[in-house]
């Protein structure tokens, strides 16, 4: 009776230390497949936070090369930034063409660079489109795609005081098939 209970005994243990060591132990066990770590949004407001050019150490410290580590003082003229115009919100562009064509757009600004969404208005019918480009002091430069028409809209706008008035240029499947004036106003 004592050796079957000393084997049980032995044998229970055996399966607890099993039982742990395909459990990890307690570990977190990383491998190399899973992929949800992967969130594009937090790895851009890093890269904003901490610069295009930050780096990390092996120990998981932050690493900047010399440039952006230094002050405002010490970097050149040529690196400070100039003011741009705040172009975030819902804006309306229309395009001097026939027929009468009409993007309704919200932009979204972080720095000189634009991104968006919004609707394009064609012959009654509202399709998605996307828009990205860039604002200087007084000009901007976008460009809308409508993915399901294959057709992109190049805009070169230049600032106004009530909006936006410039030219535009309509490609399908990349061959220039129109171009105009366009203007735009917040909406």
């Amino acid at each position: 009776m004592k050796t079957r209970i000393a084997l049980l005994f032995v044998f229970m243990v055996a399966a607890l230390l099993v039982s742990q060591a395909m459990a990890g132990c307690g570990k977190w066990v990383v491998r190399e497949t899973t992929d949800y770590l992967d969130d594009p949004v937090f790895e851009d407001a890093v890269a904003d936070s901490t610069g295009s050019s930050a780096t990390v150490n092996a120990d998981g410290s932050l690493n900047q090369n010399q440039e952006s580590n230094k002050t405002e003082v010490e970097k050149p003229a040529a690196a400070k930034l100039e003011p741009v115009a705040d172009l975030a919100g819902k804006w309306k562009l229309v395009l001097q063409q026939e027929p009468k064509t009409s993007m309704d757009l919200i932009i979204i600004q972080s720095g000189d660079r634009l991104q968006g969404y919004g609707t394009l208005e064609e012959n009654g019918a509202d399709l998605p489109a996307t828009a990205m480009g860039s604002v200087s002091k007084d000009a901007v430069s976008l460009e809308v795609k409508l993915s399901k028409q294959k057709q992109d809209y190049n805009l070169d706008l230049l600032l106004t005081d009530g909006g936006l008035e410039g030219s535009y240029e309509l490609y399908d499947d990349n061959k220039l098939s129109r171009s105009g004036n366009a203007t735009a106003i917040r909406s």
